[in-house]
């Protein structure tokens, strides 16, 4: 009877993976199907409009960088390089290390450091002011110029400093939700009279007028298309030259396309487009080209 009870028992675990295996390899060529087939499957089917065009090599690897007049500014190491939108330097000059965010402006270059913000002539990086961070205990993320006014992410005190162009100290801008910021991702930028800040804890982006109050926020937490995935989400954003604008996400790296009111427009590069890493990749964009930092390299990716 023992005997005659085993048969039992292993033919039915023979079934039992028999039909599990069937239902494995069913599941990976269904498109409906939930795992890693659907998620291979709408990377193949991804099609974006843009294709990348060329790339080019910085020195070393870069750390912030801004697109102006056509020129290229880009922090690395301990260089501030200038080159043009094909890759040919055009110059360069010394600064300090710890970079955490370059901006220009006019003829002018806004380095951003942990506790300190310094200006450089563009042309050949004479230093023409500097100033101190505002509280003891600042340690700055990132910044924008925006009229007469730099507005500065500190993720110590997840807050907003805002000073003049001159180095004086305005005012501290607060989220009524409250900032929540890991892994320093609090990126801010600004299109005509609008601060754009994010609040990657929250997996959110918010407005301000530039007066420091604030008009709204968009965003949600998901993997899909339109929303921010992960802890903190998006990293990095920019601005087209329509206004639209453009966020950069890690984790699955991928950059996308919003209206300036926050609805979601298209993705623009997938993470098989970024390559090799999980980090999410800073970008800036001309009317036909998107400008993509990863690593040591400027990638270069042109509409259809």
């Amino acid at each position: 009877m023992k005997k005659g009870f085993k048969l039992v028992f292993n033919f039915a675990m023979f079934l039992i993976v028999i039909g599990f295996v069937w239902y494995m390899a069913k599941s990976i060529g269904n498109d409906n199907a939930p795992g890693f087939g659907r998620a291979a499957q709408a990377a193949e089917t991804f099609e974006s409009r843009y294709y990348n065009a060329i790339y080019f090599e910085i020195p070393e690897d870069v750390k912030r960088f801004d697109l102006h007049d056509d020129k290229l500014f880009v922090s690395a190491g301990s260089s501030i390089y200038i080159l043009d939108t094909e890759g040919k330097q055009l110059g360069s000059f010394p600064v300090e290390p710890d970079i955490r965010d370059i901006a220009v402006s006019g003829d002018e270059v806004f380095l951003l450091y942990p506790t300190q913000i310094a200006v450089h002539h563009s042309s050949d990086g004479l230093l023409l002011r500097q100033w101190d961070a505002c509280s003891q205990l600042s340690d700055y993320c990132s910044f924008t110029v925006a009229g007469e006014a730099v507005y500065v992410t500190d993720a110590d005190n997840k807050n907003i400093c805002k000073y003049t162009v001159e180095g004086d100290f305005v005012r501290f801008v607060n989220s009524p939700a409250g900032f929540i910021i890991p892994s320093y991702s609090f990126d801010i930028d600004s299109w005509n009279d609008t601060i754009y800040t994010g609040n990657s804890g929250r997996h959110l982006v918010e407005t301000y007028t530039l007066n420091g109050d604030f008009i709204s926020a968009f965003g949600a937490a998901g993997g899909a298309a339109g929303s921010f995935a992960g802890c903190c989400n998006p990293v990095y954003f920019t601005f087209a030259p329509d206004g639209t604008l453009i966020t950069s996400e890690k984790g699955n790296p991928r950059i996308s396309r919003f209206s300036r009111c926050g609805k979601f427009q298209e993705v623009l590069i997938n993470s098989r487009m970024l390559g090799p890493g999980s980090h999410a990749r800073e970008v800036r964009a001309t009317d036909d080209k998107l400008f993509v930092a990863t690593r040591n390299l400027i990638m270069v990716f042109k509409l259809l």
